[in-house]
């Protein structure tokens, strides 16, 4: 079991259609936020099978001032962890879209790994968004590697990745390579 999350918008679902080859999982670039929910997608990787939980709408709940996410969220997450995921969480995936850190995602990364898995399960993070990153993606994270630690955040792995193949052109997609290398990583790192 691998529980994908983050933000709205970072990539989640575009992760599980990469890494399954196909458009199992719905995504959206709508302006309005999804609501809290989770679905489960098989997915096979190197003859090994997966099951990816992508959770979408965590932060989209009307706060008090305080609270780190909505209260229902935690309780349907907290069920999620220590109920329905009878043979326990094997990985988080931190998602995370490029290039700021910004106060949800902070919260996310501190409910999950603080509070619901109580840094007992491995941690990871895939961050998105760098098709245009100078020399590579991975030079993103030699940039700011050091300003996740000054929030307190650490990981076992870490994967620079683009989720999105680019325009169509006449013999493909504009960023068919970087995309075929983001799958490659991804797939390494989980």
């Amino acid at each position: 079991n691998v529980l994908l999350f983050g933000s709205s918008g970072c990539g989640k679902s575009s992760i599980i259609n990469m890494l399954s080859n196909g458009d199992v999982a719905l995504t959206s670039s709508a302006a309005a936020p999804s609501i809290f929910n989770v679905k489960k997608y098989e997915v096979s990787l190197n003859g090994k099978l997966y099951s990816f939980h992508d959770i979408t709408g965590l932060n989209n709940g009307k706060l008090n001032k305080g609270d780190l996410v909505d209260h229902d969220c935690i309780r349907k997450l907290s069920n999620l962890v220590h109920t329905e995921l009878q043979d326990g969480i094997s990985l988080l995936v931190f998602c995370l879209r490029a290039p700021r850190i910004t106060e949800i995602a902070q919260k996310n990364y501190y409910v999950f790994y603080e509070v619901l898995c109580q840094r007992k399960i491995p941690i990871v993070i895939i961050v998105t968004g760098l098709e245009d990153e100078e020399p590579d993606m991975e030079s993103w994270w030699t940039k700011n590697k050091g300003i996740f630690a000054s929030y307190k955040m650490w990981f076992q792995g870490h994967a620079c990745v683009t989720t999105t193949k680019g325009k169509k052109t006449t013999t493909g997609f504009k960023k068919q390579e970087e995309y075929e290398l983001s799958r490659e990583i991804i797939q390494n790192l989980i």
